[in-house]
């Protein structure tokens, strides 16, 4: 019985169809020695992929829950701070939280329109002067 893959010829002798036939054993032998180099770099490419992706995606947590951390110990902060009825570093009223703070107000510690630090405006009167 003759497979798909197999032809019989006149002779009764069965000829492969679709398939390669190697000239010698040495030909076989860099062949598949061929594809496993290709496997093999095929494997490494892939498991560096994941490796990235996982370390990437830890960072991406890890960045969350810190930024996460950082506002709720503000919340916290104020909170305490509304709750004792006293400011805890000379900033807003204990009453208003920071994340209420409107677009237009100015903290006591900075400058002009928020950008300079607060040491910053004690130098600009003596710039003059010297």
């Amino acid at each position: 019985k003759a497979t798909a893959k197999a032809k019989a010829t006149a002779k009764g002798a069965v000829v492969r169809t679709g398939e390669k036939q190697a000239a010698d054993p040495a030909e076989t032998h860099i062949q598949r020695h061929l594809e496993q180099q290709r496997a093999r770099r095929k494997y490494r490419s892939k498991r560096l992929q994941y490796q990235f992706l996982f370390k990437a995606g830890a960072f991406l947590v890890m960045l969350f829950v810190v930024l996460v951390t950082k506002q709720v110990q503000a919340w916290y902060d104020a909170y305490k701070a509304r709750q004792n009825g006293t400011l805890t570093d000379g900033g807003d009223a204990p009453g208003k939280m920071p994340w209420e703070k409107k677009e237009g107000e100015l903290d006591a510690s900075r400058g002009a329109l928020g950008l300079l630090g607060g040491a910053d405006l004690r130098c600009v009167g003596r710039q003059g002067s010297g």
